[in-house]
């Protein structure tokens, strides 16, 4: 599967989740931000697809995903990127 379709899933989840993507442009990594009772999820646009994505997976393995349709794609993705957090 292409990063593109990977990105495309995942905004899917976020969707799914009611967190807002944004991209930006500057000195920062991104991240999960809550604003006035809104999630917002902060991406560097000068940073790769593959940064996106990784930045994505790390946020969304932090949260409980239950009750949530996940391609399964994303879950693999997922479950690599808690495996890599805990070495």
């Amino acid at each position: 599967m292409s990063e593109d379709q990977i990105f495309k899933q995942l905004e899917e989840v976020l969707r799914e989740l009611s967190i807002e993507l944004k991209f930006r442009k500057g000195y920062f990594r991104g991240g999960l931000c809550r604003y006035r009772n809104k999630n917002y999820l902060y991406l560097n646009r000068m940073d790769k697809r593959d940064s996106h994505i990784s930045l994505i997976l790390s946020e969304l393995s932090k949260m409980n995903l239950d009750g949530i349709d996940i391609p399964q794609e994303i879950e693999e993705l997922l479950s690599k990127s808690e495996a890599s957090r805990e070495d």
